[in-house]
């Protein structure tokens, strides 16, 4: 029986069960990855370096920062990335890497925010029982010094979250929960999404009820993917236009050859 849960695995769950079982129940790790997470995990790296350097009383240049994400992305690069778009090749991505470090960079500088944490990783419990238990990396944690929280979150995806989907998000609001679970003094969280392909920032917050309906879904959630294991219910996969970015076709039963998309 699982122990701990995430947003990942409970999103993962709902989009294939197939894909939920291979990862967590079977714990199938496959070093295959599409070339958006690829993407996605080098910037994330850039700005974690940026701002770990600010934490240090160094302003970095744009250019140290474009450094470093060259370098973790071809120290990073492997044979087993998938690229579903044919037309584009793994120089247009790492580009579209560079612009959206580029235009964070120009956007927030000098960078005066008060970070205490970058890639801060909890464990916490929903409405304090152990059966409950969440695991969550928050990109980074910024704090006034007067009880005045955010939470932000790096986005390089095409698609932005308009503000009615943002205020009904759970991933940030778990985060949210799980902070106020370690804080003693509260008396703001902002949740704050960055849209780094679209240079865009997005922001929300979260009421006591707000935050009691995400852990009472959570809980709901966990339940029926505990339920199925527990009666030997089945994990079908869900063909789909997602399946192209898959890690697991070899394990699929619905599908009969090694994904495409991966260039060897």
């Amino acid at each position: 029986m699982l122990d701990r849960f995430s947003h990942s695995s409970i999103q993962t769950f709902k989009k294939c069960p197939a894909q939920f079982k291979f990862r967590y129940i079977d714990k199938i790790h496959k070093k295959d990855e599409g070339i958006e997470a690829f993407l996605g995990k080098r910037v994330h790296e850039s700005i974690e370096y940026l701002y770990e350097r600010v934490k240090s009383g160094h302003t970095p240049l744009l250019d140290e920062i474009l450094k470093v994400h060259r370098s973790l992305w071809k120290e990073k690069w492997h044979s087993r990335i998938a690229i579903f778009h044919e037309h584009k090749t793994p120089r247009d991505y790492f580009s579209l890497g560079e612009e959206c470090i580029a235009r964070y960079y120009r956007t927030h500088h000098p960078f005066k925010q008060n970070v205490i944490s970058n890639e801060y990783e909890m464990v916490f419990l929903l409405d304090d029982d152990p059966a409950y238990k969440i695991k969550g990396i928050i990109d980074r944690i910024d704090h006034d010094g007067n009880g005045n929280w955010k939470i932000h979150d790096y986005k390089t995806g095409k698609r932005a979250l308009t503000q009615q989907a943002a205020d009904k998000d759970h991933q940030l609001a778990l985060y949210q929960i799980g902070l106020m679970n370690e804080l003693e003094q509260v008396n703001s969280v902002q949740l704050v999404w960055h849209f780094l392909q679209h240079g865009i920032q997005v922001e929300s917050s979260r009421t006591e009820e707000g935050l009691s309906f995400v852990a009472r879904q959570t809980k709901k959630e966990i339940n029926n993917i505990r339920g199925r294991i527990k009666n030997g219910g089945k994990f079908e996969p869900k063909p789909m236009i997602l399946c192209n970015w898959c890690y697991y076709w070899e394990e699929c039963p619905a599908q009969s050859i090694p994904n495409p998309y991966i260039r060897n």
